[in-house]
């Protein structure tokens, strides 16, 4: 392949890239943040400037943001049941499926679990609107584990794409990802779709920052994907925009504007606060100007202080309550007014996290469902079909501590001298409280200080229910594994093949492009 179209970018990527900038620096904040909001000025002198910039806090609105809905996302947890089958539908026994329960303790192969990884994947398609994840295989040179592992792609180190139809729906045909960059070339890696009779395929190349366009790119390695299966990648959303499969709607495209126009006023009120003058009168006539914090002499007679107005300074900062404001009836986000010391209705913050929840709702199910791909090019790797389920936790009324007290605070004002009531939101706020492991005990001994029979009887009965119930299974059972006996399994038939073994081909492996994202991690995709 010619330089020149290694270096191309796809023109939907190149109008994308100064916004997922964007979002980026406003995640990150800090010095190159700042200094991209509020630029110097063409007169402004530059100690002064430098002074501003140093001295002045971007508030991390947005990575509160990223963190709060997503913390809610994954804060019930994930239950995965790990099934599979054959290609030719036959269930496979639990007990030849080691490598998935391993992909689950270990995804990407830096001891990073899978509840790790979709956070990360959680937390970058929160930033950018999307990113992408591929399912690979280490080959035998790299130590081949005999097991699939996962790799976040930033969108950013991805150049170009492209999609086409199949029976209605998209499937990757192509893929350019930028692996890695230093000071003499480029490093690309390129997925291409196969056909009927030749395989899904990828090659690295090397282009010299020197080379002419013209000129061919160096291949430096190259590899062929198993027989029957697309390319392993698929772009994910925080929100997918109903316009495109090609991009998604971040979560703080609203956040990031708002935390800008805030740290404008933050430089504006540091402006009016640090240059503030206090004129000192030394002779009738001459006003001597000295910053606030200096010290002037002069003698008896001679001193006059004029009062500063600090007007500005005060709307100032109400148009920061203002933006503040914005924001949390935008998202949800009601944390952002701790910082203003106001306090909310608790009707108030029940309506608010009922918001925040709908919104992390939506994306537990996106999240499943790329959790879900992961799992079907994995399983084609090892020629077996996923046939299991991934299921997201949405019961956040459970786990939003919040939104549990701002409901406890209404019950109490609606009957606060109710007894079975209050014995209610003691029994809850203990097991709010209590180590997860001491819980029942805490809770019985708390029953047994009631006094009101019925109370007592009614908070035992439900204690018994509660814990008769299996905490520890996350599987449903009573799946029927036709055709397997006694857990056997013909490994060598349709067991672990890896990659550059041929494995029969039952169709095209890709499923309608969802969404996801996450970071690059060691900018190597691993084949």
């Amino acid at each position: 392949m010619k330089s020149r179209s290694l270096l191309k970018q796809n023109p939907l990527y190149a109008a994308m890239l100064p916004q997922m900038l964007s979002y980026q620096h406003a995640y990150l904040g800090g010095l190159q943040f700042k200094r991209e909001v509020r630029r110097k000025r063409p007169s402004e002198d530059s100690n002064l400037y430098q002074d501003l910039i140093e001295n002045t806090v971007a508030q991390p609105i947005c990575r509160y943001v990223v963190d709060t809905i997503n913390d809610v996302v994954f804060e019930p947890g994930v239950k995965r049941d790990l099934k599979f089958a054959t290609p030719q539908g036959k269930a496979i026994a639990p007990d030849n499926i080691d490598w998935a329960q391993l992909l689950t303790l270990d995804a990407d192969l830096q001891n990073r679990t899978m509840d790790a990884f979709m956070e990360n994947v959680g937390d970058l398609s929160s930033i950018y609107g999307q990113c992408w994840v591929f399912v690979d295989m280490p080959q035998q040179s790299e130590g081949n584990l005999g097991r699939p592992y996962v790799v976040a792609l930033n969108p950013i180190s991805v150049w170009d794409w492209e999609y086409e139809i199949y029976g209605g729906k998209p499937c990757l045909k192509y893929i350019k990802v930028l692996e890695n960059e230093d000071d003499d070339a480029y490093y690309f890696k390129c997925y291409h779709l196969g056909t009927e009779e030749y395989p899904s395929y990828w090659i690295s190349y090397e282009v010299s920052k020197t080379a002419q366009e013209d000129e061919d790119a160096e291949i430096i390695a190259e590899g062929n994907y198993p027989e029957g299966m697309g390319i392993p990648g698929f772009m994910a959303y925080a929100k997918q925009d109903p316009r495109s499969i090609d991009y998604g709607i971040s979560d703080i495209d609203s956040a990031s504007d708002a935390m800008r126009e805030y740290y404008k006023l933050e430089c504006d009120a540091y402006t009016s606060i640090q240059f503030a003058k206090t004129l000192i009168r030394a002779d009738k006539g001459v006003s001597v100007p000295a910053q606030a914090g200096s010290i002037v002499r002069a003698t008896q007679g001679q001193l006059e202080t004029i009062p500063v107005d600090t007007g500005d300074v005060e709307k100032t900062m109400a148009k920061q309550k203002e933006v503040l404001d914005q924001i949390e009836n935008l998202t949800g986000l009601g944390g952002l007014r701790f910082s203003r010391h106001n306090v909310q209705s608790g009707v108030a913050i029940i309506e608010e996290r009922k918001t925040l929840h709908r919104v992390a709702k939506a994306k537990a199910r996106l999240m499943e469902i790329a959790e879900e791909q992961i799992f079907t090019y994995a399983a084609r790797f090892m020629n077996m079909r996923w046939a299991g389920e991934v299921i997201y936790a949405t019961d956040y009324d459970k786990h939003d501590t919040n939104y549990r007290i701002a409901i406890y605070r209404e019950a109490k004002a609606l009957v606060p001298e109710n007894e079975m009531v209050d014995a209610m939101i003691t029994k809850d706020v203990i097991a709010m409280l209590a180590p997860d492991e001491s819980i029942a005990q805490y809770e019985q001994a708390y029953i047994d200080t009631v006094t009101d029979p019925a109370i007592k009887k009614l908070m035992t009965d439900d204690n018994e229910r509660v814990l008769s119930r299996d905490l520890q299974s996350q599987i449903p059972t009573g799946y029927d594994y036709e055709g397997v006996d006694d857990g056997s399994y013909e490994v060598d038939e349709y067991g672990s093949s890896g990659p550059g073994v041929a494995i029969q081909n039952t169709g095209p492996s890709y499923e309608t492009q969802q969404a996801i994202a996450v970071q690059l991690n060691g900018m190597n995709t691993g084949r």
